[in-house]
C-alpha cells in the first residue's frame, strides 16, 4: 500500500505541478542568493521613473493649429526642426530668431511639428495644403500665447525669401487695390452721368437702356467693392500662414505616480530576471 502511494507521489512529482514548485523553488533560492541585486533594480528603475515624472510634472504641452499658402509642410517641418535643435544647444540664437525677451525664450523647452495624422512634419512630403499642428513643451504657460505668435511669425518671415515673398505679395495687394479704387472711381462717375441720362431720356427705349447698362456697371462696382474689403482683410493679417486652432489649453505632462510606480516595479523585476539569468551566469562562469 505505501508502495503505491510512493509511486503516486512521484508520478505527480514528475507532473507540471511538481515542475511549477521545482521552478518556484529554485527562483526562491535564486532571489535569496541576489536579494541585493533585485531590491537595487527596483529601487534605481522605480526611482528612475518617479523622478522623470516629478521633472514632468512641472512642464506643459499646448499645440495649435496652421493653414498655410505658401511653400510645403516639409519646409515648415525642416525649419522648427532646426529651431528645437537651437533650443537645446544654443537658446541666445535661438530667442534672436523668435525675436522674444528671455523669460520667454526659457519658458520653452520643445517644439515639434506633425501633420493631422501624428507623423513628423519634416518627413512629410506631400504637397497638398492639409493644415499641420505644432506643438510647445513648456515650463511655464504664461508666455504661451507670446510663443505661438512668435512662432507664426519666425515661419513666415524667418528667412529672406520669405521676407522678399511678403514683400512681393504686399506689393500685388496694394497694386490692385489702386487698380480697384480707380475702377469705382470710372463706375461712380460713369453711374452720376447714368443717372442724369436717364431723367434726361425721351423715349421708354431710351431708358430701358440707359437702365440695363447701369444694372451691369452696378453689379460690377459691387464685385469690385467685395474684392477690395478682402484684400483690405488681407493686408491686416498675416499673408502665410493663419492659426486656426490656438494653443488655449496647456496639458501637464506627469503621469499618475501610482501607475508610474507600479510601472517601475514591473520593469525593475524584468531588469532583475535580465541581469541573474542573463548576466550573473556569464560573470561566474569559469569554464570546465
Amino acid at each position: 500500500m505505501s508502495h503505491g502511494s510512493n509511486s503516486l507521489n512521484n508520478e505527480s512529482g514528475t507532473g507540471l505541478y511538481g515542475k511549477v514548485i521545482a521552478f518556484l523553488r529554485k527562483f526562491y533560492a535564486d532571489l535569496r542568493r541576489n536579494i541585493v541585486v533585485f531590491l537595487l533594480c527596483l529601487i534605481v528603475v522605480t526611482g528612475s521613473f518617479l523622478g522623470y515624472n516629478i521633472k514632468k510634472s512641472n512642464s506643459y504641452s499646448a499645440s495649435f493649429t496652421i493653414v498655410y499658402e505658401e511653400l510645403v509642410r516639409k519646409v515648415y517641418g525642416d525649419r522648427l526642426e532646426k529651431l528645437n535643435n537651437l533650443l537645446q544647444n544654443n537658446t541666445v540664437k535661438a530667442q534672436v530668431l523668435l525675436n522674444v525677451k528671455k523669460p520667454v525664450i526659457e519658458s520653452v523647452n520643445e517644439i515639434t511639428a506633425t501633420n493631422i495624422l501624428g507623423e513628423d512634419l519634416s518627413t512629410d512630403m506631400n504637397t497638398d495644403k492639409i493644415p499641420f499642428i505644432v506643438t510647445m513643451n513648456l515650463n511655464d504657460t504664461s508666455y504661451m500665447a507670446e510663443l505661438q505668435d512668435a512662432i507664426v511669425a519666425y515661419l513666415e518671415t524667418g528667412n529672406s525669401y520669405l521676407i522678399s515673398k511678403r514683400k512681393l505679395r504686399r506689393e500685388e495687394i496694394d497694386n490692385e487695390l489702386e487698380f480697384i479704387t480707380e475702377q469705382l472711381a470710372l463706375m461712380d462717375t460713369f453711374k452720376r452721368k447714368n443717372n442724369v441720362g436717364s431723367s434726361r431720356a425721351s423715349s421708354d427705349q431710351s431708358a430701358a437702356d440707359n437702365s440695363a447698362g447701369g444694372g451691369a456697371v452696378y453689379q460690377l462696382s459691387y464685385e469690385l467693392y467685395k474684392r477690395k474689403q478682402e484684400l483690405l482683410k488681407k493686408k491686416e493679417m498675416p499673408l502665410n500662414l493663419y492659426v486656426i486652432d490656438d494653443a488655449i489649453v496647456p496639458v501637464k505632462n506627469s503621469k499618475s505616480y501610482l501607475l508610474v510606480t507600479i510601472l517601475g516595479l514591473f520593469t525593475g523585476f524584468i531588469v532583475y530576471l535580465a541581469i541573474a539569468y542573463l548576466v550573473l551566469p556569464v560573470v561566474r562562469y569559469k569554464g570546465d
